[in-house]
């Protein structure tokens, strides 16, 4: 029998470092709490765009249970309306901290769900191979954001690499060129 852990381990350390720049969010203030949520949308749009390319598709072709998958989408685009409503507050305001609040929140019901769910049935529905594919596939997102190796996919989509380079692109840009770039490393695959 398959089983998900290659890729419970890769969405664990993911979602663990989406809580840790949620966390440098909440404790810091003026121009670095403006870095800290430029590094987490950039970060949230690769992982949720290598997801949408790599994780998605398999579990909808393979797996019996569509609502495990298509409630993760659902919850995708819930997540992306907030950030897009966000993107456009004053980051010191307190309307800031309540959407903030609801970002922290949607993220956090997210992942869980991901862990306990999605991941889980993709385990019992997909080929061990498959699973083990779509782990690696999914580690291109730290390999994108560490500056060291950021020439992977730089040429594809043309994509600001390390988070300090976003230079003001909103999340919905980062989103698309981040899909367009997976989706040409999946078909070079």
């Amino acid at each position: 029998m398959p089983s998900p852990e290659s890729l419970l381990r890769v969405l664990r350390r993911q979602h663990a470092y989406i809580a840790s720049l949620v966390f440098r969010v909440t404790v810091s203030s003026g121009q670095e709490r403006e870095s800290a949520v430029a590094d987490l949308l950039h970060y949230v749009a690769l992982h949720e765009s290598a997801e949408q390319t790599f994780m998605h598709p398999v579990a909808l072709k393979s797996v019996g249970d569509l609502a495990a998958v298509q409630g993760r989408v659902a919850e995708e685009r819930e997540i992306e309306a907030v950030i897009t409503h966000l993107e456009g507050l004053d980051t010191a305001s307190m309307d800031f901290m309540i959407y903030f609040g609801l970002l922290e929140e949607a993220l956090n019901g997210h992942t869980r769900a991901e862990e306990d769910v999605e991941a889980r049935t993709i385990g019992d529905a997909v080929a061990e191979a498959d699973v083990q594919s779509m782990a690696r596939d999914l580690e291109l997102v730290d390999a994108w954001m560490d500056p060291a190796t950021h020439s992977i996919g730089g040429s594809v989509a043309q994509l600001p690499w390390s988070p300090g380079q976003r230079n003001g692109a909103r999340f919905e840009e980062l989103s698309r060129k981040s899909l367009e770039a997976f989706a040409a490393v999946s078909r070079i695959r």
